[in-house]
């Protein structure tokens, strides 16, 4: 199984209270690991490596027995105390996460195509991002999709309402199981980042579609579909949505910040899938 080692390299400049810790993601090839968020457990405070690996981020007044928690698309979930984090060598191995899955011909009479979730394809704004709101950058949306059959996603479809960016965006999917009714980074369905780079002309309908048939992606248990834009956006980005629908629920966080759930309404996220009859 590949391995991948973040090495960090720190500079602690303590000024006070001030923890400033200064670091670079690389892989066990010395290539810089682009993209790795890098955040506090259960807080809104993290930070993500930039195009040569390096990232710094500010334990300040931070209770040191709280978690360090990297995640990676296609990689195992790695925590641990800042303590001793900071107390260690400072390498970090990440293992790649395999899902095994076996090939499984879908068989016509078996199968049928259906498309779960939201799509509602108003120009009313339901929820977004906007660059002069640099917290709402590390905003991270999701939809939760009730489910017992067998099931194949081959498609990820999200609405937009309003694109107003300079340059492309850049939309990163996760597809997860729960726990405890909310999504889980631990329980990932996929082996590798799901991105969608967007231009305006790419734009059809008001709709942008993710192809992943070819990824594999297999449950047979109620999952979410999560969606957040790379950091480095710059204008504003709004997704439509089903607005004051009470049997919908639109899941939040900022950053690794704790899940939240309003309950009147869903972004509009929805799946195309291969299901058990």
């Amino acid at each position: 199984m590949k391995k991948i080692i973040i090495f960090f390299t720190f500079l602690f400049f303590t000024f006070g209270y001030c923890q400033i810790v200064v670091g670079k993601v690389t892989d066990s090839h010395k290539n810089p690991v682009v993209g790795a968020r890098i955040g506090i457990e259960d807080t809104e405070t993290g930070v993500v490596s930039g195009e040569n690996g390096n990232f710094q981020i500010d334990f300040s007044n931070t209770d040191k027995n709280t978690k360090l928690k990297i995640y990676v698309s296609g990689f195992l979930l790695f925590t641990t105390k800042i303590s001793a984090f900071i107390n260690s060598n400072h390498e970090i191995m990440l293992t790649e996460k395999v899902i095994e899955v076996e090939p499984i011909a879908i068989n016509p009479k078996k199968y049928t195509s259906k498309n779960f979730g939201t799509k509602t394809k108003s120009k009313g704004a339901y929820c977004g991002y906007d660059s002069n709101n640099k917290t709402r950058l590390f905003r991270e949306y999701a939809i939760q999709i009730k489910n017992k059959k067998h099931l194949k996603i081959k498609t990820i479809n999200i609405n937009i309402a309003h694109f107003e960016v300079d340059g492309p965006a850049v939309l990163i999917f996760d597809v997860q199981g729960s726990k405890n009714g909310f999504p889980d980074d631990s329980k990932s369905l996929t082996n590798e980042a799901l991105k969608l780079t967007v231009n305006k002309k790419d734009i059809i309908n008001n709709k942008v579609s993710l192809d992943v048939a070819d990824k594999s992606i297999w449950t047979d248990e109620d999952f979410f579909v999560l969606v957040r834009v790379e950091e480095n956006l710059k204008g504003k980005l709004y997704f439509s949505g089903n607005v004051f629908a009470f049997s919908k629920d639109t899941y939040f966080r900022n950053y690794y910040g704790e899940w939240k759930k309003f309950s009147t309404g869903e972004p509009s996220i929805n799946v195309d899938v291969q299901i058990e009859r």
